[in-house]
């Protein structure tokens, strides 16, 4: 329950980017996706550097972070860090895809692993991996019949994301999974047709 704050806002407000990569033309929204990423970025370096303004930021959005963000970049910095590249990269449908996954698929894989992950590797269960694909299955359904993507391909966007979510690299998901999840996209696309 402590968590819902922070996968609530992980679900909302990384919906906001893709829906507004869709809807908001490039030349715009691009720009405005790196300016945001790069103001972030620079506050996120700030606080780091200095503790008071880093107590305040704690302080302020405790119920959104986690402990160890005290001491590092916040996932929402590496979110938009990866929005961007798969942005400036990949055709935004994918992009919008691939941002989607990790938005809606990381929050389901640990409300469902926390609630009845019972097969463990590396603290991962199974179960949350399992619900991660059918939530960005879902998505990538949804988003495959907005966008004219394939559906084949969303699937493989939705297994890619599954996998590095259960996978649990070094790095955080929030920045690997949408890498991941479009790079493997645009490249079968590319590969296919």
């Amino acid at each position: 329950m402590r968590e819902l704050p922070r996968r609530l806002w992980h679900i909302l407000g990384g919906l906001s980017i893709p829906v507004a990569g869709l809807l908001v033309p490039q030349q715009i929204f691009l720009p405005a996706l790196c300016s945001a990423t790069i103001a972030f970025l620079i506050f996120e370096l700030i606080r780091l550097r200095f503790p008071q303004i880093n107590h305040r930021f704690l302080t302020f959005f405790h119920v959104l972070l986690r402990e160890r963000e005290a001491a590092t970049l916040t996932a929402s910095a590496y979110f938009l860090i990866a929005a961007s590249i798969v942005f400036i990269l990949c055709d935004k449908s994918i992009a919008a895809m691939a941002l989607t996954f990790v938005a809606v698929g990381d929050p389901v894989a640990g409300m469902v692993g926390e609630k009845w992950g019972r097969l463990k590797v590396k603290g991962r269960s199974l179960e949350g991996s399992c619900a991660c694909f059918l939530a960005c299955a879902v998505a990538g359904a949804i988003l495959a019949t907005i966008t004219q993507v394939a559906l084949w391909l969303a699937v493989v966007g939705a297994v890619c994301a599954a996998l590095v979510e259960f996978l649990s690299f070094p790095v955080n998901d929030n920045l690997t999974s949408p890498l991941v999840s479009a790079g493997v996209m645009s490249l079968v696309r590319l590969l296919c047709f």
